[in-house]
């Protein structure tokens, strides 16, 4: 009895500290959940983040929502992505939407979707045209090596690539089309070869038209033998009609009478006259037609090609003379190389330069080749990333790094093992 007296004056005096601990002896806050902490939604990223993420400025009515990170980046204009400055080139595009951004359009990629290395894919699609150009030329009986090679380089077209009717020019990074001619365009005929067409390959209906004429683009169509062709609504041609009737048929005089149709029958045949010209005017104002037409028979489809203007602008044969001098060098084009020379994937050999090096620009020098080459991935090294960051202070990306800076890494990292095994003993 003694000891269970002491014992319930122990429970007791242990649940009275406890209630003097949840406020003053208020047993009503022992079962209560602390309160959420309020979060918010960030505008650029989406993500839900407390107050503190957020400067106040952002908050306000007029603030963007954004938080701290995001306030300090920008937009790209081309996958409306958000990154900091320095990875933002011209302070408009990032680096993706700047190397693939034309040959997107040459690709017809779509928005949501994105390119990593997108000459590599519009060169493969140029050789695959050649490889079929080959396999047509074998079964023409056409397998002489020289003969070949002289097509080949009568149809090459150095650092253009040609798909779906887009032209991309690698040295300038810029994709435009085959024609001047686009849908919609509104387009003047006139006869060409003193007054000859050449109607060889197009499609039926064929357009009948008067030189001057002029006809909206509805569709545009290549031949078999390269040559283009357009499609335009216009109203057909009127059939020749033999017997009309004359004006003075309509009131015929019975022989031998003096006999003229009363009042009301002429003015209800005018009427009727004037009803049936009225239905007969709709009719034709929606009696359109499809009809084709050769492009070269019009005055914007003689125009010089834009392929053609390109090559003689200034800046491609500035490109060009500086490549063929071999003072600089196209970073795709060299990528691909390396990744052949080493056996690896081309999108990892393009990371050399980009990550590697830093090199933004799409053109490098020769001796950028050999320090990519010679990098070190950081994924296949036993040097913890952590370490690295501490060696190497200057360092912004630690996906490849030179042997000089793996050297000193190591000898650093093997020093501090050292230490820690002798403190351990």
């Amino acid at each position: 009895a003694v000891i269970s007296t002491r014992v319930s004056g122990v429970c007791t005096a242990l649940l009275a500290m406890g209630k003097m601990a949840f406020g003053r002896g208020d047993t009503s806050n022992v079962n209560k959940k602390a309160a959420p902490v309020a979060t918010f939604d960030c505008s650029a990223c989406g993500k839900h983040l407390p107050r503190s993420a957020f400067a106040k400025a952002e908050l306000n009515r007029g603030g963007d929502g954004r938080c701290r990170d995001c306030g300090q980046r920008s937009q790209c204009r081309g996958c409306n992505m958000w990154s900091l400055p320095a990875q933002l080139y011209g302070k408009s595009q990032c680096r993706k939407c700047q190397e693939n951004a034309q040959v997107d359009r040459l690709l017809q990629t779509p928005k949501d979707e994105v390119t990593h290395f997108g000459v590599e894919t519009a060169l493969r699609l140029d050789r695959e045209a050649e490889h079929e150009l080959l396999l047509a030329c074998h079964k023409c009986g056409l397998c002489e090596r020289m003969v070949l090679q002289n097509i080949l380089d009568f149809l090459r077209v150095p650092f253009v690539t040609t798909q779906n009717g887009m032209h991309f020019c690698e040295l300038c990074n810029e994709a435009f089309g085959e024609l001047f001619v686009t849908q919609g365009q509104l387009v003047h005929l006139s006869m060409a070869h003193h007054g000859r067409i050449e109607w060889t390959g197009c499609p039926v209906p064929r357009l009948t038209f008067n030189s001057g004429e002029a006809f909206t683009v509805a569709e545009l169509q290549k031949a078999p033998s390269g040559r283009w062709f357009f499609r335009t609504l216009a109203k057909p041609p009127k059939p020749q009609r033999g017997n009309e009737p004359k004006p003075s048929d309509e009131a015929e005089i019975m022989p031998g009478c003096a006999f003229s149709p009363p009042a009301r029958l002429a003015v209800s045949r005018d009427q009727n006259i004037t009803t049936e010209s009225k239905a007969m005017c709709t009719a034709e104002l929606q009696a359109f037609e499809s009809f084709w037409c050769p492009l070269d028979a019009t005055l914007e489809g003689r125009l010089l090609s834009p392929l053609v203007e390109h090559l003689k602008c200034k800046t491609h044969k500035t490109h060009e003379a500086l490549i063929a001098a071999g003072q600089t060098m196209l970073v795709s084009r060299a990528a691909l190389k390396l990744a052949r020379d080493l056996g690896e994937q081309p999108t990892m050999s393009l990371s050399r330069f980009r990550a590697g090096l830093g090199l933004a620009d799409r053109f490098c020098e020769p001796k950028h080749v050999e320090l990519a080459a010679k990098l070190e991935r950081v994924r296949d090294v036993s040097i913890p990333v952590k370490f690295l960051r501490d060696v190497l202070p200057t360092r912004q990306d630690f996906l490849w790094i030179t042997r000089e800076e793996l050297w000193e890494a190591e000898e650093k990292f093997e020093e501090r093992r050292k230490k820690g095994a002798r403190k351990a003993s």
